[in-house]
């Protein structure tokens, strides 16, 4: 079974150092990432690692405000600012055999701040998609 703890520890201080090489440590090559703002999950871990790392830098003062871990799954609620409105949402993630992030699915709220933070991250999408 994966360390949930090691994982949770590398995962923190990859978000707070805003470090991509740090993420791609513990991201799964063919990691799957769901999130409301893609139609479809998308998948391979250089593809993750751009959204994630857009995410960081498109939400104000994003923080995690707890967590729970049941085995190999995940779920971290989060909070920030996207255009001056607030956000709350989850990161569901579950780790493959090696400690590693295989797949998250994310949650957000409210409907008006999605959409904005939507129509900026579908940008950053597109930028990395038309690139590769």
């Amino acid at each position: 079974m994966a360390d949930a703890r090691a994982f949770l520890n590398a995962w923190h201080a990859a978000v707070d150092a805003r470090d991509a090489e740090k993420l791609r440590a513990i991201v799964a090559e063919d990691c799957e990432l769901n999130s409301p703002v893609v139609w479809k999950p998308k998948r391979g871990r250089d593809l993750v690692i751009h959204i994630l790392s857009g995410v960081i830098a498109t939400i104000d003062d994003f923080r995690y405000r707890r967590t729970w871990i049941d085995g190999d799954m995940l779920m971290l609620e989060f909070e920030g600012e996207v255009g001056g409105r607030s956000l709350v949402g989850l990161d569901r993630i579950t780790l493959d055999a090696d400690g590693k992030m295989a797949r998250i699915e994310v949650w957000i709220r409210p409907l008006n701040t999605l959409i904005d933070f939507a129509q900026r991250m579908n940008s950053h999408v597109e930028a990395f998609e038309g690139a590769t």
